[in-house]
């Protein structure tokens, strides 16, 4: 055997993979379990942040014994080990340093602070937690979003203050010509200050993205009296842009 190779000599593969299957179903058990036991409830929450860990380990350890299985007699076994090894680590630092990166971005521009009224995509809410990696906010439904920094620099996303939470509203269009961005956004700002449905004194937030076909898809929070004008504006945006 060479140094450093990944073996279990005393099982074959049925029996490895028996082995493997065995531990992840058996840890599940035990996650079910302390779910329905109240005395159990704390011990529930700390499987369930590890069970992801778990999983990770068990298929890393399939990959490795796979390795040696297939280059355990051979000098590239050290080789091929070290190249997964390096493979796994990147992806592990890609997955959880894009939202850490991100957040610090994000941070530094005073996008966050606790309580603070934001909108992502069709969801607006209150910042209720604020993370390393991630944000939590309360919705107007009630609901409870985790939503990680790169998500948020890639979507949508504007900060509401507390008397906008009933006027924002989201619009997206599409448009399949391409034109000059800037005079694109020059030109729908002063459509939209031109329709009797907008508030007067609110700057609408423009976004536009580039699409792979030549056009653009347009994200625009704009403010309004209520959902109706918006729909109206709406309108009135998609007959000016002659679609």
């Amino acid at each position: 055997m060479m140094p450093g190779s990944f073996t279990l000599p005393f099982f074959s593969t049925i029996e490895f993979l028996a082995f493997i299957f065995s531990i992840y179903i058996l840890i599940r058990i035990i996650v079910k379990f302390t779910a329905y036991i109240k005395p159990f409830r704390k011990s529930y929450i700390f499987l369930k942040k590890i069970l992801p860990i778990i999983d990770l380990t068990l298929a890393v350890t399939i990959v490795f014994w796979i390795i040696n299985r297939i280059f355990g007699d051979t000098d590239l076994l050290p080789v091929i080990t070290l190249a997964v090894t390096v493979i796994l680590l990147s992806l592990l630092v890609w997955f959880w340093g894009r939202d850490f990166v991100a957040g610090i971005i994000l941070k530094s521009e005073n996008y966050f602070e606790l309580n603070r009224m934001i909108r992502l995509n069709n969801k607006s809410g209150k910042i209720i937690k604020i993370t390393l990696r991630y944000l939590e906010f309360g919705t107007d439904e009630g609901e409870t979003i985790r939503v990680p920094y790169s998500k948020i620099s890639g979507d949508y996303f504007s900060k509401l203050s507390p008397d906008e939470k009933y006027e924002s509203h989201i619009i997206t269009l599409q448009l399949n010509d391409a034109l000059d961005t800037k005079a694109l956004k020059e030109s729908l700002r002063k459509r939209i200050y031109n329709t009797p449905w907008y508030l007067s004194g609110k700057e609408p937030v423009i976004e536009i993205i580039s699409t792979a076909e030549g056009g653009y898809k347009i994200n625009l929070n704009v403010y309004t009296i209520n959902s109706s004008h918006a729909d109206l504006l709406r309108q009135e945006l998609v007959e000016g842009l002659g679609k």
